[in-house]
């Protein structure tokens, strides 16, 4: 089990989910004052700045936190962690909260750990959405929207013209993107040292997932940077899933003597992709379910279904063709194009919460053991 938070102190934390933004806002504040006050690392407690760097405010009036940990001179290796992107999804927040306060406490470990990284937890960058348990859309001139709008698999676009706030971070006029991401894009930006990972924390709450997928386990989601050609040409090929693809993929990649038939043949020679496995095989380690095959194959068995995503390994996915043809770009994508940072999405399914926050905690911790201290699993 993953020992960066006892899995014994989250019930006495879930209540704050149940609080409204300001009051979370305001726990959140002391506790984290109170943990820096005591850590024996570094880091500091603030709002995020606007342009002219007064504190910013989103049209609903309500402030973004932003918790930081490191060492200050190892800004170079700077990993970023956002969550509550989507207001419904505000589980991640108190994963957020919970992984900077254990990393507040110190221990041998991660005090040598942050000696050589530099942590910036982002736990709710949708405050409005929080508090409306919306999903942000963005207008044609960069407003944001908040509705209960139902989405579906084609929230991205939508009845109204709208767009999800992730797509709006790929507009390539600064105007069209929104106050919100414009500030969030300028503070990260500007950071003195180079984004090195940048990873978006995400559940699902839609009513149809919950009784699909269950306690389905985890997605991760690799923001890899491909050409066209790349990537057109890793969609054609197949995901080893069935037993005998499986056995067929082995003795391929053992045996590379024939042009690549699947996509894993590719792709484990990315230093990016070898990570990910090493994050998701950190997380299974930890007795936390993966994402399983079995959902995939019951896709396959689905007349006309179209890759979403592609998936690469059990549990490991590319973003799909429907965000490339469309030249949406998601958070990860946007830093990763501007900084070079290796950008990762996680999808957590679990009925019940705690579960949730388990996967997101082992998310982290494995991130930065292989991320910083270079560890395989």
């Amino acid at each position: 089990m993953s020992v960066l938070v006892d899995p014994a102190l989250l019930g006495t934390h879930l209540g704050l989910l149940e609080r409204g933004y300001e009051d979370f806002l305001e726990v959140m504040e002391t506790l984290a004052l109170e943990h820096l006050s005591r850590s024996p690392v570094p880091g500091r407690f603030l709002f995020l700045p606007d342009a002219t760097g007064n504190e910013f405010r989103t049209a609903g009036g309500r402030r973004i936190p932003v918790l930081e940990i490191g060492n200050p001179e190892a800004r170079g290796n700077t990993l970023v962690f956002e969550a509550t992107c989507h207001g419904g999804e505000k589980i991640h927040s108190l994963t957020l909260f919970l992984a900077f306060l254990a990393l507040c406490q110190g221990g041998s470990e991660w005090e040598t750990l942050l000696e050589k990284a530099y942590c910036i937890f982002l736990p709710v960058i949708d405050p409005d959405g929080w508090h409306k348990e919306t999903r942000a859309y963005v207008d044609r001139s960069g407003e944001e929207v908040r509705t209960p709008v139902v989405v579906s698999m084609n929230h991205i676009r939508n009845f109204f013209g709208w767009e999800d706030a992730n797509a709006a971070f790929g507009r390539k006029t600064a105007t069209t993107r929104g106050r919100r991401i414009q500030a969030l894009q300028q503070y990260l930006l500007s950071q003195p040292g180079n984004i090195r990972v940048y990873s978006s924390l995400h559940e699902t709450v839609t009513l149809e997932s919950e009784y699909v997928y269950k306690n389905a386990g985890i997605m991760i989601f690799l923001h890899e940077r491909l050409s066209p050609e790349e990537y057109e040409r890793i969609a054609r090929l197949r995901y080893h899933l069935t037993f005998c693809e499986k056995v067929e993929y082995f003795l391929r990649s053992r045996f590379p003597f024939f042009p690549p038939k699947y996509r894993g043949e590719v792709l484990m020679h990315y230093p990016s992709v070898q990570k990910t496995l090493a994050i998701r095989n950190f997380i299974r380690k930890c007795g936390l379910p993966i994402f399983q095959d079995a959902f995939e194959a019951a896709f396959r068995e689905i007349p006309f279904f179209i890759e979403r995503d592609l998936p690469v390994f059990e549990g490991v996915y590319l973003i799909g063709p429907i965000f490339q043809k469309a030249g949406i770009a998601l958070a990860p994508d946007f830093y990763q194009y501007h900084t070079g940072c290796t950008g990762r999405t996680i999808e957590t399914f679990a009925q019940r919460k705690e579960l949730r926050i388990l996967q997101g905690l082992a998310f982290v911790e494995g991130t930065l053991r292989v991320e910083v201290k270079g560890e395989r699993f």
